[in-house]
């Protein structure tokens, strides 16, 4: 499979939004990277920690390597039962389908964020008056959903690396924007906080490198 945004690969984004990130990863890893640890540029790696635990091989531009006698970074977990580590040599191989499955996989995330932030302002007033109904509420969700109908738009009319970039930069304000609906609940670690970190660190691990003619 190529690493152009196929529509076949809406499914993450679905279940990504009905069950969260590691179910979303657990089914892409399956159907794209089966038994072999997916790697980003930087040979980072950041999946579920069953994953982890059962692959005995990671991904490299030449094919899969054994992991045993590698030289991995253990970098910690993070929320949603993922754990991340780099591991000296891995990297993607060209034309896999694993970057952009992740980029599918953060779409849903963006939509299942918006929608719980949705939720919690539902029940909220300030001052008598529906937490909804303030201007400024309505704008930062005006903003979230448009950061989220530009990056659905760009996976059909841009595919490929370049498009990348903007989705998941557009899915990094959609993040903040909603953390900041949640007001300080936003920013626990382990609400809505740990998994825009988690969402964000995907990106971080698996965008891949900007063409060299690529604007900004």
């Amino acid at each position: 499979m190529s690493t152009a945004l196929s529509v076949d690969q809406q499914h993450y984004r679905a279940v990504a939004f009905a069950h969260g990130a590691a179910a979303a990863l657990t089914l892409l890893h399956a159907e794209t990277s089966a038994g072999v640890l997916p790697a980003g540029p930087g040979g980072h790696v950041f999946v579920p920690e069953h994953i982890e635990s059962a692959c005995d091989r990671y991904e490299t531009p030449d094919g899969p390597r054994a992991r045993d006698g590698a030289r991995e970074e253990p970098l910690g977990g993070v929320s949603a039962g993922l754990v991340a580590l780099r591991i000296r040599g891995a990297g993607p191989t060209h034309g896999g389908a694993w970057p952009s499955g992740v980029a599918w996989v953060r779409l849903g995330l963006a939509e299942r964020l918006l929608g719980q932030a949705t939720e919690h302002l539902r029940h909220r007033t300030v001052q008598q008056t529906a937490t909804l109904n303030l201007p400024l509420v309505r704008a930062m969700l005006a903003d979230a959903a448009g950061g989220i109908a530009e990056a659905a738009a760009l996976f059909a009319a841009a595919p490929g690396s370049p498009a990348l970039h903007r989705i998941h930069r557009s899915l990094d304000e959609v993040g903040r924007l909603c953390l900041h609906l949640f007001g300080a609940v936003g920013f626990l670690a382990t609400g809505p906080g740990g998994d825009v970190r988690a969402s964000e660190l995907l990106a971080d691990a698996y965008t891949p490198e900007r063409p060299e003619r690529e604007g900004s």
